[in-house]
């Protein structure tokens, strides 16, 4: 008898490595647009420290030259601070992009899966009538050499 073959096994073999591969992208994409966010955050709590120190040194006051020294530090953070928005744009849509060849893989490999399993069960299927046609034939010989006597009887 003739083993299950699956006709397309490379092509679904070939997409799971793909689809696997791409779960790891997708992964290491995620990690980097967590760590981009988190300097961002780190970024953005640095101007708002800073900001309130400056809003507490004005109270108290304070000379030009210290204002002077915080407004070009704050003018720099607030640059860095827009620089960082962009490469957190640029991780998210990498991460974006990475989920939709995930979803394509993902698809085209369960669409290949459902296909193996229906030629398996047609393949079963096929199996069980070719067995059944073999004892078909070996009750319809053994019939034939006891002289056509069914039960004992003609």
């Amino acid at each position: 008898m003739a083993k299950f073959k699956f006709s397309l096994d490379a092509l679904l073999r070939v997409k799971q490595l793909k689809k696997k591969q791409t779960e790891g992208e997708y992964a290491k994409a995620q990690r980097e647009l967590d760590m981009q966010r988190a300097v961002l955050s780190k970024l953005v709590d640095e101007y708002r420290g800073l900001t309130s120190d400056m809003e507490q040194l004005t109270a108290k006051g304070t000379t030009a030259r210290h204002m002077k020294l915080y407004a070009s530090y704050s003018g720099l953070l607030q640059k860095r601070i827009k620089f960082q928005e962009q490469v957190v744009a640029e991780a998210s849509n990498n991460l974006d992009s990475i989920k939709v060849r995930l979803i394509g893989l993902v698809r085209e490999v369960n669409v290949l899966s459902e296909m193996k399993e229906r030629q398996y069960y047609q393949y079963l299927l096929e199996t069980e009538k070719r067995y059944q046609k073999v004892v078909d034939e070996y009750a319809g010989y053994k019939i034939y050499r006891q002289g056509g006597q069914v039960n004992g009887k003609e």
